[in-house]
């Protein structure tokens, strides 16, 4: 990238996938006899970036300390939230900043904390303070109207805004209700993962479809099956390491990429189908044994209990790690304070100077537990605090 640089705007080289397209490159992964075949999946990739935004020195709406959403508005603009201010910065659809929406404060339209943003409806954004998860909405023109608490829109009164566990899964994207049931009962045809890490990332998209990580790295980032509202895989999609997906439409995705010295820019791609194919995550498409559900009320405190101690302990690790490396970690072995029980499954998702994330499975449980400390990727939960998805008979 030249240092500079403030935005561009590139014509798309990548072939946008229509519903057309799609049908198209099904085929490649057809049988002998026209049917499809279901163990392989159209493979997509991200192209030359339809839009980059983003300096490393230059004007301050082009410079950013530590993006945390990339959105794309009702009318095409783009909406951008940096952890490190505390206004939303509003962009054309070109590239061009326009207006700064908000200030520091704690009335309406204003933010200490600003997280995380959320098209809502056909005229409206929401914007999050990561704690304690209160939303004020927006019109188009700027204009803040009321401060929401995160419950009143997601009905959750633990996972109050858009990162919340479901299962054996970490969801995020669906923030309201009603996008919360739809979700669940998508993520309710599918298998539970069974084998480590014991879980799955889950981004929701605008139409509905679930957008799945791979845990597994593949080239040089991470391949994302894409399922739709019955459950059904329809495509596995590639993703660079540098880029960290924020908003996914049907036609294309936004987000974060990662430059030199871990400079953020924002980018955005439509997604390019060359006819390849992906062998199906076998997760999806084997039959493994369920997680065990016999375990008496009793069993299964005490295995919650053991996977709550192993959560704290961690954290003591991370801050004695932090206290000689100015840093957390992001890898398990490089906490040497943690000794991991052979019967847990743990992930760190997130490890850097400004926070850390991560989710903890076992394989006697049928859903995980997860903790964020400081600016993690999880806003609404309780910083430091152990936080487990619901049982079978639980809310959410």
């Amino acid at each position: 990238m030249n240092e500079g640089r403030r935005s561009v705007r590139l014509s798309p080289a990548a072939l946008t996938l229509s519903a057309v397209a799609l049908v198209m490159t099904a085929g490649c992964g057809q049988t002998g006899t026209g049917a499809p075949d279901p163990t392989h999946l159209p493979l997509l990739s991200l192209g030359t970036p339809t839009l980059e935004i983003g300096t490393l020195d230059g004007p301050e709406p082009y410079t950013f300390a530590a993006l945390e959403s990339v959105v794309r508005l009702p009318d095409g603009r783009i909406a951008v939230s940096d952890a490190g201010e505390t206004v939303i910065e509003i962009f054309e659809a070109s590239g061009e900043h326009v207006r700064s929406w908000g200030r520091k404060g704690d009335g309406p339209g204003e933010f200490n904390n600003l997280s995380r943003l959320y098209p809502f409806g056909p005229d409206s954004l929401l914007a999050a303070e990561r704690y304690p998860g209160l939303l004020t909405a927006f019109d188009l023109d700027g204009n803040p109207g009321r401060q929401i608490p995160g419950p009143d829109l997601s009905g959750d009164s633990t996972f109050t805004l858009d990162s919340w566990l479901y299962r054996r899964f970490w969801v995020e994207g669906a923030l309201t209700e009603g996008e919360r049931a739809n979700a669940r009962s998508t993520l309710d045809r599918l298998p539970a993962p069974t084998e480590a890490p014991g879980y799955r990332r889950v981004s929701t998209g605008d139409d509905g479809s679930l957008w799945i990580k791979e845990p597994a790295p593949a080239a040089d980032g991470h391949l994302w099956t894409r399922v739709d509202a019955s459950g059904a895989a329809v495509s596995v999609l590639s993703i660079p390491a540098s880029f960290t997906p924020t908003h996914f439409r049907s036609d294309e995705v936004l987000g974060i990429w990662r430059g030199e010295a871990d400079v953020h820019f924002v980018r955005a791609y439509s997604f390019a189908a060359d006819g390849g194919t992906e062998p199906a995550p076998s997760w999806l498409t084997s039959e493994p044994d369920a997680p065990p559900t016999g375990l008496t009320p009793p069993d299964m405190e005490a295995v919650m209990e053991g996977v709550r101690a192993s959560v704290r302990q961690m954290a003591s690790a991370q801050e004695i790690h932090y206290s000689t490396q100015m840093s957390y970690s992001d890898a398990v072995e490089a906490l040497t304070a943690f000794e991991k029980p052979d019967d847990l499954w743990v992930d760190i998702i997130r490890g850097d100077p400004r926070g850390w994330s991560g989710v903890f499975a076992h394989p006697e449980l049928d859903r995980v537990c997860g903790l964020a400390y400081g600016f993690g990727n999880a806003p609404g939960w309780t910083p430091g605090f152990v936080m487990c998805a619901p049982d079978a008979g639980g809310p959410g």
